[in-house]
């Protein structure tokens, strides 16, 4: 199974299809770029407008949670970042990350009518042989001096979208998937970048409108996470386990411990013991 030929996406072949207003209305596109989170991270300190993206075709120094590397070859992939400045309520911008696995996952139906699941708190899984693989990631990063100063918030993204089964890297092949791989035609990454920037956008305005509670409510079908056993392997350090039990009105994972105490997670690697 290889990956089809196309064009790189051009900044007129994406404006042609996108429906939006805001998000994409300032839009740039490189050929590569070492991350385009560093690259959104500049521009936003730049002042660019609310709903800024940037769209790349490869990364050279791509960026997961925790420091991982975001594997992140030509040829297929889809990697962006979205800058908003439309808000800096802390208790709207925790839920932003969790707002992008929504929007990715109605994009992902829409375009290939494949259905995904969130593993908390935004990691998109495509399940096969009752095995989840992931097949997108979202790294969100604030910007400003401190936290009550928070200019924007940029929100990466990446989609494995045309990559085959052997180009994976041997220790990504049993943990990662794509699109082309799970529903064995290829994607058109276009098509696919206009429909995530369409609902990232009616997402965002209803968040902006209405608050938290809309999102919430769309996040939790979607949750792989909720009712299991979960490890959650805590940022600096430690681990501890529980049942995951719900997700908080911050967007945190509340955590039954086996003493019967309940913790709220804001940050972590969560897996999923069964």
């Amino acid at each position: 199974m290889s990956p089809p030929p196309g064009p790189i996406p051009s900044l007129e072949t994406i404006r042609a299809l996108l429906a939006t207003r805001v998000i994409g209305a300032t839009l740039h596109v490189h050929d590569e770029v070492d991350s385009t989170n560093r690259l959104a991270v500049d521009l936003a300190q730049a002042g660019t407008p609310d709903g800024t993206v940037v769209v790349a075709e490869s990364q050279t120094a791509g960026r997961g949670r925790q420091g991982r590397q975001w594997f992140s070859p030509s040829g297929g992939n889809l990697y962006l970042s979205v800058i908003l400045t439309g808000t800096n309520s802390p208790g709207i911008m925790t839920w932003i990350p969790l707002l992008a696995s929504v929007a990715v996952v109605r994009a992902i139906q829409e375009v290939t009518g494949l259905s995904t699941r969130v593993k908390w708190p935004n990691d998109v899984l495509a399940y096969r042989d009752g095995h989840g693989r992931k097949v997108a990631g979202i790294l969100a990063e604030a910007t400003g001096g401190d936290p009550n100063d928070i200019r924007a918030i940029v929100v990466g993204i990446g989609i494995n979208a045309n990559m085959p089964l052997e180009s994976f890297p041997e220790d990504l092949s049993p943990i990662a998937t794509s699109l082309l791989i799970e529903t064995e035609h290829p994607v058109d990454r276009i098509r696919l970048l206009a429909t995530l920037l369409l609902e990232f956008e009616h997402l965002y305005a209803h968040l902006r409108t209405h608050g938290t509670a809309g999102i919430r409510e769309s996040y939790l079908p979607l949750s792989d996470t909720l009712g299991k056993q979960v490890r959650i392997e805590l940022v600096g350090g430690g681990q501890t386990e529980g049942t995951a039990e719900a997700i908080a009105l911050d967007g945190a994972l509340c955590l039954r411990a086996g003493d019967g105490t309940v913790v709220e997670i804001r940050a972590g690697d969560v897996v999923h013991l069964r």
